[in-house]
């Protein structure tokens, strides 16, 4: 015992030292693995969609997307060059297949231009791009959806939250995984009401904050392509009575429409004798346009497949990015349109022509 003593007094103070460093090393070690260990925190499901709904007015971005699509027993794939400038401009080159390459998009915020290269046809509709911030749509997708925070998961090296929106009543479930850094969705999912797999998107790669000349969001359209025009110009009216009362009885404007897409608003276009009007409502997350005109105003082209509504005759095109169903009904050729599946845009229709 007394060699003992001797000892640690021939080792002095620094002995001393040297074991209560070691020993708030020790600890400081174990509490940096709990530290790891111990998951950052998922932020809510309205932080989440805040932060989504902010990105439009905050972000720049440029990157490669593929979008899969499926149709009964028919899937379709699509590579595209997608370019957004903050403040609602967008711009989409599809590259693949050869079936859809050439085909562009291009939307300035007032309205947006899709050249379908093989029907050399152009189709011009009103702008669903939201430009410009809007946190509070988080409270009303609360509202509209049952909306849940999976986790997290890695979609190209960034780190997404992955949020589960499902709707009250009809329309697809979705997923989207939203960058938590920027709130740009690097992966959206669409599921119908037997939990298949409708809708693909997904960046494979992104950049973020670039100098994206205006030049870029400006559209020229073929020379000699045909023309279906669904946009309305004038200032917009954001009371559907007051929408009503500028249209005349002819128009149908519902207030809501399948009871979860709200009116958001409207133009009106007088052409002598005769009206056009385009209505756009949303559910939050996406937006339906309506358009309605006299067809002794305008023809539609005989463009997409046919498909059965409660109106009889339709047609349906899916130009890969959003999807135009068309028809006509007592003197007025009505169209929908919108980034919604066709079971969608045929209860719309079937709602319509059911309230004439």
């Amino acid at each position: 015992m007394m060699a003992v003593a001797e000892a640690r007094k021939r080792r002095g103070p620094s002995f001393v030292v040297r074991a209560a460093v070691a020993c708030v090393l020790t600890v400081a070690a174990a509490g940096a693995v709990a530290s790891a260990q111990s998951p950052k925190p998922l932020p809510s499901a309205a932080d989440i969609l805040r932060t989504m709904f902010a990105a439009p007015a905050l972000v720049d971005y440029e990157g490669t997307k593929v979008i899969s699509t499926v149709q009964g027993t028919r899937a379709e794939t699509v590579t595209i060059l997608e370019a957004y400038k903050r403040l609602g401009r967008l711009r989409l080159e599809f590259l693949s297949p050869e079936s859809v390459s050439g085909r562009l998009i291009v939307d300035d915020g007032l309205s947006a231009w899709q050249y379908e290269p093989s029907l050399h046809l152009v189709i011009r509709g009103p702008s669903f791009v939201q430009g410009t911030a809007h946190p509070e749509r988080a409270t009303e997708v609360l509202r509209r959806y049952r909306v849940s925070v999976l986790g997290r998961e890695a979609v190209i090296g960034r780190d997404t939250v992955v949020v589960a929106l499902a709707p009250g009543e009809a329309g697809s479930n979705r997923r989207l995984w939203i960058d938590e850094a920027t709130g740009v969705a690097l992966r959206t999912e669409e599921r119908d009401a037997g939990g298949e797999i409708v809708y693909v998107s997904y960046f494979s790669r992104v950049s973020y904050s670039l100098n994206l000349p205006p030049a870029l969001f400006r559209f020229r359209q073929p020379a000699g392509a045909k023309m279906l025009n669904f946009y309305v110009s004038g200032d917009a009216v954001t009371s559907v009575n007051e929408l009503q009362a500028r249209a005349g009885k002819d128009i149908i404007l519902p207030a809501r429409l399948l009871n979860r897409f709200a009116f958001r608003d409207g133009r009106v276009a007088r052409h002598g004798a005769f009206t056009a009007a385009a209505a756009a409502y949303t559910d939050g997350v996406g937006v339906v346009t309506v358009f309605q005109t006299p067809i002794s105003r305008m023809a539609f082209p005989n463009v997409g497949g046919p498909v059965a509504t409660r109106t009889g005759r339709a047609r349906f095109l899916d130009v890969g990015y959003f999807r135009v169903l068309v028809w006509q009904s007592r003197g007025m050729n009505y169209a929908v349109l919108g980034n919604m599946p066709q079971a969608v845009l045929i209860a719309i229709a079937d709602e319509l022509a059911a309230s004439r």
